[in-house]
């Protein structure tokens, strides 16, 4: 920036060698960020395909394959050779899952569930803990004690921390903006779970958290269009529209606690109504309506309510069926509103897979005057059964490390100026 006199204005002369740097910089960081995406979706991946895949010349795939191997984030397997092609070994690349750990926390309604997991989303070690207060910082408290225990105990360098829960998250600003069970609002989760254990954090809602670990490694990998539905102690979805995760203008997305399913409850719902799909399917309204009926005791669980079912209790097994009716309705709905290839059914309502079918059927109900849908290929179960809720929290942190590798890395950083 420069001067001639007093009253003249100031002419900007940019550095064009920075800008150049920092041009080169970003795009680099987006094709780090593609060749690793690839490699977790279509691994072990030699760099040919790398090349055809991304777009990138082979030149450009060659070198970021051998920062990315020096990092730590890739490695190179044995060499294969194709029986049908001649000359050079296939040398396939694969996500390095040797070192770097992720940690999925989720806070649920009596537990917080820590876990561990590598870069390739699996599940090395997990641990649940019954609240012993309530509020949010002794439940904070509690869990990054969890958490450095786990990682006490597990080798390997831990990358960062993806945080779930149900409700209103805003994962832009950090916070949780309303957690009505939990009775949380605007609490700044990501900052404290940092803070606590000096370590990147990331939040978002556990059904958007679904949502992306079902699309990263669970069983919608190449599904560009997905919702999943989450029905437990909380009820809401999650949405992956055109292959990106839709949280809407305020991150309250997925709000559908409230959709009508068009069957009146004896209980009257906070926003005044009684067929909200809350009021009628979720895991406490359903343990209510077992208790009145005499089906469980007073602390029974949702366990207990499906073990009467298995051992013969029609009456059990007739409020279980009913109550996966109804959350049919509402994916159906949702089949019908977003028209989804895929929608994931997860939470209390399917942790008894057997009731699936029921859920199924009731969103053949619902679709039946409306257009033709094969909902027994769209309606499907979680991949991670009762695993799901942390396991999808780490995804959070994961979808981190894999749009902006170096953040994490820093040597990757410095291997880029080399």
């Amino acid at each position: 920036m420069t001067s001639t006199s007093p009253g003249e204005s100031w002419t900007i002369r940019p550095d064009r060698g920075r800008l150049r740097s920092a041009q080169q910089y970003d795009l680099r960081e987006q094709n780090c960020s593609a060749i690793l995406r690839t490699a977790m979706r279509r691994g072990p991946i030699a760099r040919s395909e790398l090349s055809g895949l991304t777009g990138m010349a082979t030149g450009t795939v060659t070198r970021l394959t051998s920062l990315l191997c020096e990092a730590g984030l890739l490695r190179e397997l044995p060499a294969e050779q194709e029986h049908s092609a001649p000359g050079r070994p296939r040398t396939p690349m694969a996500i390095d899952d040797r070192e770097f750990r992720v940690v999925g926390v989720h806070f649920g309604l009596r537990r917080t569930t820590v876990c561990l997991l590598d870069l390739r989303g699996r599940l090395l070690a997990e641990t649940r803990l019954p609240h012993r207060r309530r509020g949010f910082e002794p439940l904070v408290a509690q869990a990054v004690e969890g958490i450095q225990e786990l990682i006490a105990q597990a080798p390997g360098r831990i990358l960062g921390v993806g945080a779930s829960t149900g409700g209103w998250v805003d994962r832009e600003a950090g916070l949780v903006r309303d957690h009505r069970v939990l009775r949380w609002h605007d609490v700044p989760l990501r900052d404290a779970l940092a803070d606590g254990l000096a370590l990147p954090a990331e939040v978002d809602s556990s059904f958007r958290a679904l949502a992306m670990a079902e699309r990263w490694f669970g069983g919608a990998q190449d599904v560009d269009d997905l919702v999943s539905l989450f029905v437990g102690n909380v009820v809401g979805a999650g949405f992956v529209l055109a292959g990106q995760v839709f949280r809407g203008f305020r991150a309250a997305a997925g709000t559908v606690d409230h959709l009508s399913v068009g069957v009146p409850a004896a209980e009257v719902c906070t926003c005044g109504r009684r067929d909200c799909l809350h009021v009628v399917a979720s895991d406490l309204a359903l343990l209510a309506r077992a208790r009145r009926a005499g089906l469980i005791g007073a602390r029974g669980t949702l366990e207990h309510l499906v073990q009467a079912a298995r051992t013969g209790d029609a009456a059990a097994d007739a409020l279980l069926v009913g109550r996966a009716e109804l959350v049919g309705t509402a994916a159906g709905a949702l089949v019908d509103m977003l028209d989804p290839e895929v929608v994931v059914v997860s939470g209390g309502v399917v942790d008894a897979p057997e009731y699936l079918p029921a859920v199924q059927r009731g969103a053949r109900a619902y679709l039946r005057d409306k257009r033709p849908v094969d909902v027994e290929s769209v309606v499907r179960l979680s991949a991670f059964g009762t695993d799901g809720v942390a396991v999808s929290a780490a995804s959070v942190i994961l979808d981190r490390i894999y749009a902006a590798p170096s953040e994490f890395v820093p040597s990757l950083l410095e291997l880029r100026y080399g």
